[in-house]
């Protein structure tokens, strides 16, 4: 296939997408850690990057696109529920009922507390499960399928670090207000996509932590979270 064929391929592919999923199909390919693209693939400029739901749960008829959000930036970003459907919303957040989980640099966790400025963000905690399954005991992959990056669970030397892993039932998420992430919050990074999330396809929450959570403390005496020592 000639060259120009591809671009007129793509352009045609291009043309039939809503704005919201362009614009969402750019940021997951932007942020997210895959390699070795086929850049003469039509199916890689597609909407295919874009979870499902979410390409589904914009709202059609609202003012806020992607970029809107995104580049509003700190602390101005809108709340979801102004471009997300609510069944969307509902659905999201329902698949958190099995509970959430999140995982934590045990020196940091000791230093900082469970929270970024009363905040944390959560992880459906059977499909955790499942992606610590497919790593396959390989720290860099569990990191890279997290989001977190390679060197998470291991320092230069690729030596394991001590990692704690934090296990909220869903009585727990709820007392702690688990919403969809608004962009807002202080550990959302660059790399923040409306829609609840991460560039590689996990999805996400954020939940308060308690007012009296410590790094010396973090589940408040056993009463807001299950911290354990985590290893492959």
């Amino acid at each position: 296939m000639k060259m120009g064929d591809v671009t007129r391929q793509v352009q045609n592919a291009w043309d039939g997408m809503p704005v919201h999923v362009r614009q969402l199909s750019d940021m997951f390919r932007k942020h997210g850690q895959k390699q070795n693209r086929n850049t003469s693939s039509v199916d890689d400029l597609d909407a295919t990057d874009v979870p499902d739901a979410l390409r589904d749960g914009w709202k059609k008829d609202s003012w806020h696109t992607p970029d809107r959000v995104v580049g509003s930036g700190k602390p101005n970003r809108p709340y979801p529920a102004e471009y997300l459907d609510a069944d969307y919303i509902q659905q999201h957040l329902q698949r958190f009922e099995g509970g959430a989980t999140r995982f934590y640099r045990t020196e940091n966790l000791d230093k900082y507390g469970p929270g970024n400025q009363g905040t944390t963000f959560v992880f459906p905690t059977s499909e955790i499960d499942n992606i610590i399954t497919q790593a396959d005991g390989n720290p860099k992959k569990l990191g890279v399928m997290l989001g977190l990056g390679e060197d998470f669970f291991v320092d230069g030397n690729d030596k394991p670090l001590d990692i704690t892993r934090a296990d909220f039932t869903y009585e727990e998420i709820i007392n702690g207000n688990l919403r969809m992430p608004r962009g807002n919050e202080a550990g959302a990074n660059e790399a923040w996509i409306p829609g609840g999330y991460l560039p590689e396809g996990i999805p996400e929450g954020v939940m308060n932590t308690h007012p009296d959570a410590t790094g010396a403390d973090p589940s408040v005496g056993g009463t807001w979270g299950t911290y354990t020592p985590f290893k492959l």
